[in-house]
This record gives C-alpha cells, sequence and structure tokens, in this order.
C-alpha cells in the first residue's frame, strides 16, 4: 500500500473517531464542549447526531477530493494536525472521568 493511500485511510479513521468522541463530549458536557460555533449552531438547529454526520461526510468528501488533487502534502499534515488538534484532546478529556 502506497504512503499516500495510507495517509488517506488514517485521515478517514481519524474523521470517524472524531466524530464518535465528539458525540460523546457532547452528549456528557453538552454542546459547550464542542469548540467549533458553526457546528454548535448546526447541534443545536438539527441535533448532535445529523451534524456530526454532516460534518463528518463533508470532511470525508474534502480529504478524498484532496488525495484525488494528488496534494498528498496536504493530506497529510490535515491528518497530523487533526490527530493532535482533535482526537488526542478528546481521548484526553474523556479519558479523565
Amino acid at each position: 500500500m502506497s504512503l499516500p493511500r495510507l495517509t488517506l485511510l488514517v485521515f478517514l479513521a481519524l474523521q470517524l473517531i472524531d466524530g464518535v468522541l465528539t458525540y460523546e463530549a457532547t452528549s456528557l458536557f453538552g454542546l459547550a464542549a464542542e469548540g467549533n460555533p458553526i457546528l454548535t449552531t448546526w447541534m443545536h438547529l438539527v441535533g448532535i447526531g445529523p451534524t456530526l454526520v454532516a460534518a463528518k461526510l463533508l470532511a470525508c468528501g474534502c480529504g478524498v477530493f484532496i488525495y484525488t488533487r494528488r496534494s498528498h502534502f496536504v493530506l497529510g499534515a490535515l491528518t497530523v494536525s487533526y490527530t493532535f488538534g482533535a482526537v488526542l484532546p478528546w481521548l484526553h478529556t474523556l479519558s479523565s472521568l
């Protein structure tokens, strides 16, 4: 398996993991746990689940688009950013319960 394809798969997996962790955190701590005001607004309007499904589908679609455009460095940078900026902070927050 090529490194760009592996990066895409990791990116997609991180989106799924982030969606689940965000759902858990917002269910436990309320919508104030979400730091993105756009997502928080949509969570108020249509609910946590539908908002996260739509946001994660959009993010996955963007990741696939970036991959098909052969912008592998950008996809790699986004994957690392998601790891340290979203998934690990949620894991830290949720594991401290």
